[in-house]
């Protein structure tokens, strides 16, 4: 039966989760350990946090880039450089990364800086498989790491020393590991198959054996039991220790994505101990279940075998043509699937559905598309390679969108800067006339003489000199009453009292309001002062407008036009890069394809062979009969 897309799906996510860690040995540290959570002193650095921990990883990544560049990180150097190391090292820019962190530990940084600079600094060596150089970099770690890192160091030490083959090491870290118990067991399980296969069978079992046995909190450490009991059981069958595979065998999970070989294991234990009845039982559950895998494949030919061990020839036959009839079928469309993968597309069709974001603190496949060969690639899309390789095409597809929309909007970009060359066009002369019509001069030559005017009034203390137009028009009137002849004649006595009285009066009201409105002028100049820098200093910036608007206008635009040649070389290395690591990963799927089919063709003549065998066996069988009795096959 051919498995459905879900179902598919599910087990892409299970293989994914069970060896993503047992082959990297460390999962992906939060964000937060990257990044210290404590008090921001720097707007840009905030800024880049905000992307950062919204997951806008390239977004931080660049933001960041920039914020260094014009050295507004201030109070953050350390922090700031531990997040760029920490992001490069996650976009596979391993030398870069170990750059910034070499650099970190030849600086005075606070000691959690140091210690999370060491971690980082091992990592990258790990993943770049210098484990030497890894473990003595953890070695200088001192202090107490944040708590996920804290998790991951004991795992990636585990790790380096079984690479060296210190697998006593190894074991030693684990036995003292207080780390997550979710991350214990990966560590187990790689440790257990690492001494298999050096034959420390009893140390290696022992290990396979705490992982299958342990009670499992989560689906993606449940799928590593099962795991751990099949990798045990195939051990126990290779030493002949049928029983002991069996049991461990039968703790595969039905429901299991290993339940398919567990199923075959259990067949073989009991034919181990020639009980072909019993072997039939795992072996016909198996045979229904899809084609796609080895173990089912196996299966058809284990059943005719088993057959053919209880004398049932003609069961054995029958069972014989039909896995020759499948593995025909299957051939067939697995040279389709091999066209298919050979003509290119398949890497594409795998991010179709995929979220384009340029980021991959954690990212993995987990959806397969509707194609011919996408259902024989489940087991190799799984794989850690595959995965790398499949990350750094979504980051190139990415990359390769983010540049386009630049060159879109260096487009938008050229077309305002046309747009403001010809506002500037429109508006000139008009501006232009306004200031040159502006006469500043002859509004400071004014300022002067109404400033001069008051200093002469207030060294002469003229009262009238600022009186009001009313008053100003009484005083000329008295002034003038004073000249008349006809106030100096003898009867003008009363006349002249009424007169010296009124002009009294003027003088007094005036002398009375002269500091008030001599500090109001005083003001007023002032106010006159300031409002004519004001235009003086619009006046200059308005003529410096008029004067480099058009070379900055020019200066966008060459601007936009050097960084358009650029944007078109990167997307053309991107474009190489991407097509370099498809065809990578093309070959890989292809070659997949092919073991597939040579395995597939192999049990075809596997088939072919021991059906020729009954049929030579049956033939022989006819002619030492006697002729009286006809018989055919039993």
């Amino acid at each position: 039966m051919t498995r459905s897309p879900a179902k598919r799906g599910a087990a892409i996510r299970a293989a994914v989760a069970a060896t993503t860690l047992a082959v990297a040995g460390f999962a992906p540290a939060r964000a937060g350990d990257v990044a210290s959570a404590g008090p921001v002193r720097a707007l840009y650095y905030g800024e880049t946090l905000f992307q950062f921990y919204q997951d806008k990883h390239f977004d931080a990544l660049t933001h960041l880039l920039v914020a260094r560049d014009v050295g507004r990180v201030e109070n953050h150097e350390a922090e700031s450089e531990l997040l760029l190391g920490g992001l490069y090292l996650h976009y596979g820019q391993h030398i870069r990364a170990e750059e910034i962190f070499d650099r970190l530990l030849t600086q005075e940084v606070a000691p959690a800086v140091r210690d999370r600079a060491w971690f980082y600094l091992g990592k990258v060596r790990y993943q770049r498989s210098l484990h030497d150089e890894a473990l003595a970099a953890f070695a200088r770690i001192s202090g107490a790491l944040p708590e996920s890192l804290a998790a991951e160091l004991p795992m990636l030490k585990a790790q380096s020393l079984m690479a060296l083959c210190r697998f006593d090491a190894a074991a030693a870290v684990l036995d003292g590991w207080k780390g997550p118990d979710g991350w214990l067991p990966y560590a187990r399980y790689n440790l257990g198959v690492a001494f298999v296969r050096l034959r420390r069978f009893d140390d290696g079992t022992r290990q396979l054996d705490r992982v299958g046995r342990s009670s499992p909190g989560s689906a993606e450490l449940l799928d590593l039991r099962d795991k751990a009991n099949l990798a045990l059981g195939y051990a126990y069958l290779q030493q002949s220790l049928d029983g002991q595979a069996r049991v461990a065998l039968e703790r595969v999970r039905l429901s299991s994505p290993f339940a398919n070989k567990a199923l075959l294991g259990v067949g073989w234990a009991d034919a181990a101990r020639h009980d072909f009845r019993g072997a039939l039982t795992p072996w016909l559950e198996l045979k229904d279940r899809d084609l796609l895998d080895s173990a089912v494949q196996e299966s058809l030919l284990a059943i005719p075998y088993a057959y053919a061990q209880l004398e049932a020839h003609g069961s054995a036959a029958a069972g014989y043509q039909s896995a020759l009839v499948s593995f025909d079928a299957e051939i067939g469309r697995l040279d389709d699937a091999i066209s298919g993968a050979e003509n290119g597309g398949f890497i594409g069709g795998l991010l179709k559905a995929d979220d384009p974001d340029i980021g991959r603190w954690y990212w993995e496949l987990n959806k397969l598309p509707d194609s011919s060969e996408a259902r024989y690639l489940y087991h190799v899309i799984a794989d850690h390679r595959f995965q790398e390789g499949l990350r750094n095409v979504r980051d190139l597809a990415a990359l390769s969108t983010h540049l386009e929309e630049w060159r879109e909007k260096l487009a938008a970009f050229e077309d305002i800067v046309d747009t403001q060359r010809e506002a500037y066009a429109g508006r000139e002369p008009q501006f232009s006339a306004g200031l040159d019509g502006a006469d500043l001069p002859a509004l400071k030559a004014r300022r002067e003489v109404l400033n001069n005017r008051l200093d002469a009034i207030e060294a002469g203390r003229d009262p009238a000199g600022l009186a009001t137009a009313e008053e100003l028009d009484q005083w000329q009137r008295l002034t003038a009453m004073g000249a008349d002849a006809g106030l100096a004649a003898p009867d003008a006595g009363d006349l002249r009292d009424r007169h010296r009285l009124l002009k009294g009066v003027l003088l007094w009201n005036l002398d009375r309001e002269y500091q008030y409105r001599l500090w109001v002028q005083r003001r007023n100049i002032a106010a006159t002062d300031s409002l004519l820098a004001r235009a003086e200093r619009g006046h200059d910036g308005a003529a410096k407008a008029r004067r480099d608007t058009p070379a900055e206008l020019d200066g966008f635009a060459a601007r936009i036009g050097g960084v358009v040649p650029r944007i078109e070389r990167m997307q053309l290395a991107i474009a190489e890069a991407r097509g370099q690591q498809e065809r990578q990963l093309h070959a890989l799927a292809v070659d997949t394809l092919r073991e597939q089919r040579d395995r597939l063709a192999t049990y075809r003549v596997q088939a072919q062979f021991a059906l020729a065998t009954i049929y030579d066996r049956a033939a022989a069988s006819a002619r030492a009969a006697p002729p009286s009795r006809s018989e055919g096959l039993p």
